[in-house]
C-alpha cells in the first residue's frame, strides 16, 4: 500500500523519488533514516537537495515544508554532513 501520498508535502516528485529509492509506504519511510535516504538518492542519481529532507521532516510532523525552524534545518544539515 502506497500511503506516502497522505504525507503533507509529498506531491508527485516526492512520491517518484521515494519510490525510486525503495520507499513505498509511510512505514518504509519511518524505518529509514536520513543517512540511508541520502545514500540511496545518490545511488539512484538524484541530487539529495535539502528541500527533500525538509519536506520529509515537516511532512511527518504534519506541517508545511516552509514551517521548518532554523534549529531543525541545522540538525538535518548536521546529520547529512556525516554521510
Amino acid at each position: 500500500m502506497n500511503d506516502l501520498d497522505d504525507i503533507k508535502n509529498f506531491g508527485p516528485y516526492m512520491l517518484k523519488v521515494m519510490n525510486l529509492i525503495g520507499i513505498h509506504s509511510k512505514e518504509d519511510l519511518m524505518t529509514s533514516d536520513y543517512k540511508t535516504i541520502k545514500k540511496n538518492l545518490i545511488k539512484a542519481g538524484v541530487k539529495p537537495h535539502l528541500n527533500i529532507f525538509y519536506s520529509i521532516e515537516m511532512g511527518l510532523q504534519g506541517k508545511s515544508w516552509n514551517e521548518i525552524t532554523a534549529d531543525e534545518k541545522k540538525e538535518i544539515q548536521r546529520i547529512l554532513k556525516e554521510v
